[in-house]
């Protein structure tokens, strides 16, 4: 990716963000690699 760090950052967590509100079914969630920011 070509992008500046803190525009890489912030995509990462757009992308967290969505994988976290598919991903909210009750279910125990596996370990996401773009939730660098350990948001669930």
């Amino acid at each position: 990716m070509s992008m500046e760090h803190r525009e890489r950052r912030r995509w990462c967590e757009e992308i967290s963000k969505i994988n976290r509100n598919l991903n909210e079914d009750g279910q125990e969630k596996p370990n996401n690699p773009f939730d660098v920011f350990n948001k669930r």
